[in-house]
């Protein structure tokens, strides 16, 4: 088993008032993350916040700061949500910072779940319009992949056309180069610079419906599940494993390029867990899922019961890491059995919640859970 330690960024500010004390009480957390034996640390994306909570919105330029602050860890992000990118500017801005950390980057895209985000970006990036906001997704990553893998790149899509028609270029101490020129037409862009790691970082995308999943595997990003329960997170992994298998044309093990995240608060007691992070925890679920309804919890063959209540009762068998070192332990172990899972990312850091404890729990995942799995090579 290999871990991570996740975070939305806002989640981490704990009391502060101010972004300046948010983005301290992160590099704290970062800095123990990589003392503690973390993998990675991964940072959400998201804009707008309504309710004065604060937003931090952009994982690269926060990662550039965790880096410099950081020898070991890896720098995620879970997620860019590609649509809300401008494609060359994405491709630039993560190959920068994986210069800048010598390779540490893990690059993570999503769609976006919140369509009063979206549109504020592009009009297609709205998650209701699922065809369009799909093929915007698409045609990001795609672009982003040629930017990094050919010298010179062009594309022509539904949303972008690269070069833009009538871009020309002329030097008077260079010749037109038939590289990427036709005469002074310019036909081809050379985008600087490529990433520290050839081709590119490791690419993943966050996945929540069977869709997304095939969507992950036909593109060769690894996927990172959030919400299902371990058996729906079981058939999800075997769909994504024959589809990456047709693919490739090799077979995939279950698990493999695959993770999952997990709400994760160690504590003595469930009774103490609940007592810390409930409100913390919960306002996460009841923000991120406004509408997409109960059957994102529900496994295989379940009829979810229409009038069901989203609340601790019912998500802790089902989603949370919750509770006593062996219980959480436990619930890891069953992650393992049922989804031959390998990779976990821990959100360690809960709305409202101090700093100290925040640090608290972190230290008390990776001293009384993570060693258990040591010799799985859980950590360094």
């Amino acid at each position: 088993m290999r871990f991570a330690a996740f975070t939305t960024v806002a989640a981490s500010a704990g009391e502060a008032s101010s972004a300046a004390e948010m983005v301290d009480n992160l590099r704290q957390q970062a800095v123990l993350a990589e003392e503690l034996g973390f993998e990675a640390i991964w940072l959400g994306e998201h804009h707008f916040g309504p309710y004065g909570i604060g937003d931090l919105p952009n994982p690269i330029l926060l990662g550039a700061d965790l880096a410099a602050r950081t020898s070991r860890i890896r720098i995620g992000q879970m997620a860019n949500i590609a649509p809300w990118w401008h494609p060359i500017r994405l491709a630039e801005d993560i190959a920068i910072l994986d210069n800048l950390t010598g390779g540490r980057v893990e690059a993570g895209f999503g769609r976006g779940i919140w369509p009063y985000e979206g549109p504020q970006f592009h009009p297609n990036a709205n998650p209701r319009l699922e065809r369009e906001s799909r093929e915007l997704f698409s045609e990001t990553v795609e672009i982003v992949r040629k930017i990094w893998t050919d010298e010179f790149f062009s594309h022509s899509g539904e949303n972008y056309t690269f070069p833009v028609e009538g871009t020309v270029f002329s030097h008077p101490r260079f010749a037109p180069d038939p590289a990427w020129q036709d005469g002074e037409r310019v036909t081809r862009l050379r985008v600087t610079p490529k990433p520290y790691q050839r081709p590119h970082p490791p690419l993943w995308m966050t996945v929540s419906t069977d869709r997304s999943v095939t969507t992950a595997a036909e593109l060769g990003l690894k996927a990172c599940y959030w919400q299902p329960p371990p058996l729906r997170v079981r058939q999800r992994m075997e769909l994504y494993a024959q589809v990456r298998s047709e693919r490739e044309g090799r077979p995939f093990r279950v698990g493999e390029d695959q993770a999952v995240m997990r709400s994760t608060y160690v504590a003595s007691s469930m009774e103490e867990a609940r007592r810390d992070a409930e409100a913390g925890i919960m306002s996460a679920f009841i923000f991120n899922d406004p509408f997409r309804g109960m059957q994102v919890f529900s496994n295989p063959d379940e009829e979810m019961d229409p009038a069901g209540k989203l609340d601790w009762d019912f998500l802790e068998p089902r989603t949370l890491l919750v509770g006593s070192p062996e219980h959480v332990t436990e619930k890891v172990h069953e992650l393992q059995e049922v989804c031959g899972l390998e990779y976990l990312l821990v959100e360690f850091a809960h709305m409202g919640m101090p700093v100290q404890k925040t640090l608290k729990n972190l230290e008390a995942f990776a001293t009384k859970v993570m060693p258990r799995f040591a010799e799985n090579g859980a950590h360094g």
